[in-house]
């Protein structure tokens, strides 16, 4: 039988990297975008010439639901997918491990169990 301390520790680490993931991809997501489409770049630049920046010639953005595109799907869309993420994280992958037993248990209440005086 595995020793159950191991265990916790296992998913401990495996949800702490599976956090750490989803807060870098959400983290790239909304910076690298807000950066490319939220600013108007040089025409000359890279991001322009490949597409994925604002040029100054484009105009006012675009709105989606009242709010520019650039807001929409750099920010508002992927905060809903973190929310989905999250509750979807918490309800399915989060193990409901054993922590053991309860050693302290008259801690909570004041008073001490090893002390026959109170």
């Amino acid at each position: 039988m595995p020793n159950p301390k191991v265990e916790l520790l296992k998913n401990a680490r495996r949800e702490a990297w599976i956090v750490l993931g989803a807060w870098a991809i959400f983290l790239i997501w909304v910076v690298g975008y807000s950066y490319l489409r939220g600013y108007v770049h040089p025409a000359e630049s890279a991001w322009v010439r490949w597409g994925l920046a604002i040029s100054p010639g484009e105009g006012p953005p675009k709105l989606v639901l009242g709010l520019p595109d650039w807001i929409f799907r750099g920010i508002f869309i992927p905060w809903l997918l973190a929310t989905a993420f999250t509750i979807f994280f918490g309800l399915r992958i989060i193990k409901d491990d054993d922590l053991g037993e309860d050693h302290d248990q008259g801690a909570s209440s004041g008073r001490s169990t090893t002390d026959p005086k109170r």
